[in-house]
């Protein structure tokens, strides 16, 4: 179960219960999120797929179910292209397959630099006002993520729960790779979850039909009322959907 930006391993805990009787779990920290340490500046696609590869072989298994959330769904699918024989089935949580960004030399020197700016010694800070002051100039919903993403440890001691630096390469880095091939070039079963888009989910009709054209075997499932995070706004749903689909 791969999770996506500004995410970590803990947004599945609450999943467990209700999947573990059905299903060994392995929840994974991404490279530079959660309890898995940043490291270089790579955070593409690729990366993170052989990451996740290195560590399935260490575990030596070879054989797996993969889920991805987000811009998880998208390391997701890298994996499923670079390695389509460890792929048993995959699902793909509101997240479109086609390039997201666009990638010019000027645009990789950018995100570089503004990286290197917001780059922080710990994620541990004296007030919320010393984060939004990092922060601010990477997401315009910095207020938000000050509500979602930060933990008061004392009164004089917050935690930010992701590395900015991080976020702008993978934010950038994992988007400007079109990956509609790894479902073209793959003959595994793969189902998509998708949120509804009256209340917020990644896919536009332009990328529900890219999916309709190109990767006809698609399951495409939508689940209404949901968030972009399915699995928080609707767990239930969210694994009933992925039981039948496994098991089917």
């Amino acid at each position: 179960m791969l999770h996506g930006l500004l995410s970590s391993h803990e947004t599945f805990l609450p999943l467990i219960p209700a999947l573990r009787s059905h299903f060994d779990l392995l929840l994974i920290d991404q490279r530079g999120h959660g309890l898995t340490p940043a490291e270089g500046e790579d955070y593409t696609a690729e990366r993170m797929a052989r990451d996740v590869f290195e560590l399935l072989d260490y575990l030596k298994i070879t054989k797996i179910i993969i889920l991805g959330h987000s811009m998880g769904g998208r390391t997701a699918l890298m994996f499923g292209a670079l390695f389509p024989e460890m792929i048993d089935k995959m699902i793909i949580e509101d997240m479109g397959i086609h390039q997201r960004q666009e990638r010019t030399l000027e645009r990789d020197l950018e995100k570089l630099s503004l990286a290197r700016k917001s780059r922080v010694p710990s994620l541990i800070f004296k007030s919320k006002e010393e984060i939004f002051e990092v922060i601010s100039p990477l997401f315009p919903y910095a207020k938000d993520l000050l509500k979602t993403k930060v933990v008061m440890l004392a009164p004089d001691k917050f935690e930010l729960k992701f590395w900015p630096d991080v976020s702008v390469l993978y934010g950038y880095q994992g988007n400007y790779t079109d990956l509609t091939f790894a479902l073209t070039e793959s003959k595994f079963p793969v189902m998509l979850l998708i949120a509804d888009p009256k209340v917020g989910s990644a896919l536009t009709p332009k990328c529900i039909e890219h999916i309709k054209t190109h990767v006809p075997r698609a399951i495409l499932h939508p689940i209404a009322k949901s968030w972009h995070n399915i699995h928080k706004t609707h767990p239930t749903e969210f694994c009933e959907s992925l039981i039948a689909f496994i098991k089917s």
